[in-house]
């Protein structure tokens, strides 16, 4: 079956296969996007016979909320969202995993010294169901705190209104991933925890269809997922270039901040895009939802691609 995928990820297709014009949203100004921005920049996907326009959508609950309203077909975006998206009946799909484990840095301002010392403090998500949010509430739990009772969480917005908030004091910590995490050291902030150190196994981002869409273009994402299998490789054996396409969609030339977001992305995104079903275990078992109680990730993973 590995085998099989391999030679699906880096087939080459006919010159002949129809240019198709498709958006696809990424959810943050984060490193973890790095291979779907390169494949972006390289036109892999036009190698592929696709003409990709992509779309920031700041939050994976956003990003869901476009997708069923048929704003664009496919997405990169948090695995939380689509968990508790499909046990409230929506027909989303994980096809393919770009980072299969919780890639934040947990920081805080440089008052706090330690998870207990956030009780009775706002702390900030970027929205509610997302990956930010399941960070921030795992570890509270973790450390015997009862997230919004023992600590208010704060919806911010994107990744950098979190670092503006941080900064401000408006909250006093946050999950942050790279470059946003410098933005957060620069104004004082401080690591409590690196998520992706913890063990944890979980989607922090998927590659996302929806399941009637994927029935009826299957070709089309079987294209995507090549070119941007594609785009991770790239990025790894042309850092100079993916240091400049990284400039480009973080909007920054700080030669620090680019070179941190390439090892973060090297560090954190999947060479071979398989989703993780364990990594959806604990966002089914955090669910209220009563379907979550009979849910099972095969419910939530393609399994043409999935391990």
């Amino acid at each position: 079956m590995v085998l099989v995928v391999l030679i699906v990820l880096t087939s080459i297709p006919s010159p002949a296969a129809a240019r198709e014009r498709i958006k696809g949203i990424y959810s943050a100004i984060s490193g973890i996007f790095t291979g779907m921005w390169v494949a972006k920049e390289a036109e892999l996907y036009e190698r592929h016979g696709l003409s990709m326009e992509l779309v920031y959508i700041p939050a994976a609950s956003k990003v869901v909320q476009a997708m069923l309203g048929g704003e664009a077909p496919l997405a990169l975006s948090g695995g939380k969202a689509v968990v508790d998206a499909n046990l409230a009946g929506a027909d989303l799909v994980i096809f393919g995993g770009a980072a299969n484990v919780p890639a934040f840095y947990l920081m805080a301002r440089p008052e706090i010294n330690s998870i207990q010392e956030l009780k009775g403090k706002p702390v900030g998500v970027t929205r509610a169901g997302s990956s930010t949010d399941f960070t921030m509430r795992y570890v509270l739990k973790k450390f015997g705190l009862e997230p919004d009772k023992d600590v208010p969480i704060l919806q911010i917005g994107g990744m950098p209104e979190l670092a503006a908030a941080i900064s401000q004091g408006i909250i006093v910590a946050a999950p942050f991933s790279s470059p946003t995490n410098l933005r957060a050291q620069k104004v004082g902030a401080k690591v409590l925890i690196d998520m992706g150190k913890a063990g944890v196994p979980f989607q922090h981002t998927g590659l996302l269809t929806r399941r009637p869409y994927l029935k009826t273009n299957e070709d089309v994402v079987r294209r995507f997922l090549k070119a941007y299998a594609e785009g991770v490789h790239l990025f790894h054996a042309q850092k100079e270039m993916a240091k400049k396409v990284i400039g480009k969609y973080t909007r920054t030339t700080d030669p620090e901040m680019l070179e941190a977001t390439w090892q973060y992305a090297v560090d954190y995104v999947e060479k071979i895009p398989y989703p993780t079903r364990d990594g959806l275990r604990e966002p089914i078992a955090q669910s209220v939802h009563p379907r979550a109680r009979t849910a099972h990730p095969d419910m939530f993973v393609d399994k043409l691609w999935g391990k």
